[in-house]
């Protein structure tokens, strides 16, 4: 067993499960329902998208990265006119002297 992904966001993970049961993956949502009932979501008690077979991990990530929003997954950076420093896309203001992106 090989956990995936940990998350407050009981939809995200059911999505996510729905996901890699349709692949075929063998899967499923550890601490779901604890997580809801005690209302502690700290370390080992939040709900957790875990793997059976260890050996699935490497397609359970590709499939789940396809299903990801496209400003988190994105690889084009832009650069900052003013300070000439790279920033990621989903970025408004650069990092370093938050001068807007440029359109």
């Amino acid at each position: 067993m090989r956990d995936l992904i940990t998350s407050m966001d009981s939809t995200r993970l059911g999505f996510f499960k729905s996901i890699l049961d349709e692949a075929g993956i063998p899967c499923f949502i550890r601490n779901e329902t604890t997580a809801q009932l005690t209302n502690i979501f700290i370390g080992p008690l939040q709900p957790t998208l875990c793997l059976l077979n260890d050996s699935d991990y490497d397609e359970a990530s590709a499939l789940l990265r396809e299903h990801q929003s496209p400003q988190f997954t994105s690889s084009e950076e832009w650069l900052c006119p003013a300070c000439k420093e790279s920033n990621p896309a989903s970025f408004e203001l650069c990092w370093k002297c938050q001068a807007p992106k440029p359109e």
